[in-house]
């Protein structure tokens, strides 16, 4: 686990690079030449419930006491997306990490006694600034199970990466987001479990014509399936000039 900390604060990349790894789950480490950002980041196994529901299947490819962010992005206050059990690591008197995400996630993070000057709220429709880093949280559609998930669009270094969160595909989703951006690289969710499956992924990447796509979010759990092998081929079909990238955990990919 350690190996790969090292490796994330070791690795650069340039002014005009973003650099990028998957952890598993819908969790990301995303890095520029200044700033580390954590998106979604499940490291622990504080979700799984006593019959061993939503047990990790994939052990954990670092420490969260190993790595140093600048900023914890949390789309919703899920446990897979706003890991209680790594908190105390990422927030903490060794660190300057402050946490960023709509109304739900900060109101969980002040009731585990989180300062408020680590917290950043940003909901749907709001933008922040923060040096070279701009957010934008647009529309997600996740249910009555999260009614203030966000979507993110992050840019950084001069590129634009939409991270859809979990929500569902529906015909008045881009009305609904409303992208005014060119998308350099789109992560959208695989697992079908109040999510897109391979299908329905495809039809947003269809729709928002990135540079790349990743899909992403399946096979932490078993309760979470998908299917990436038939994200790529459905998806080479309905939206061909799209590059797709199937990442392992822990690799590193610029762009």
């Amino acid at each position: 686990m350690r190996d790969l900390a090292k490796k994330i604060l070791k690795n650069t990349a340039s002014r005009n690079e973003v650099l990028l790894y998957w952890l598993g789950g819908s969790g990301y480490i995303i890095k520029n030449n200044i700033i580390t950002i954590g998106l979604d980041i499940y490291l622990s196994n504080s979700c799984q419930k006593a019959d061993e529901v939503y047990k990790r299947l994939v052990p954990p490819p670092l420490s969260p006491e190993d790595i140093k962010l600048d900023y914890l992005i949390a789309s919703h206050s899920d446990g897979d997306h706003l890991d209680i059990g790594s908190l105390d690591k990422f927030i903490s008197d060794k660190t300057d990490t402050k946490i960023i995400g709509p109304d739900s996630v900060i109101k969980r993070c002040k009731g585990l006694g989180i300062a408020r000057e680590r917290l950043i709220r940003l909901n749907r429709g709001e933008k922040i600034k923060i040096n070279s880093l701009k957010l934008k949280a647009v529309f997600a559609d996740h249910g009555e199970i999260s009614p203030d998930c966000i979507g993110i669009i992050i840019h950084l270094s001069g590129k634009n990466i939409y991270f859809t969160s979990d929500t569902c595909y529906r015909p008045d989703l881009p009305e609904l987001v409303n992208l005014n951006e060119k998308i350099d690289l789109l992560i959208v969710p695989i697992n079908g479990k109040y999510n897109p499956d391979f299908k329905d992924a495809s039809y947003i990447a269809a729709w928002v014509k990135p540079e790349i796509v990743i899909p992403t979010h399946f096979w932490m759990f078993k309760e979470h399936g998908g299917e990436p092998g038939k994200f790529v081929e459905f998806c080479s079909q309905v939206a061909p000039g799209v590059k797709i990238l199937i990442p392992a955990i822990g690799e590193s990919i610029y762009f």
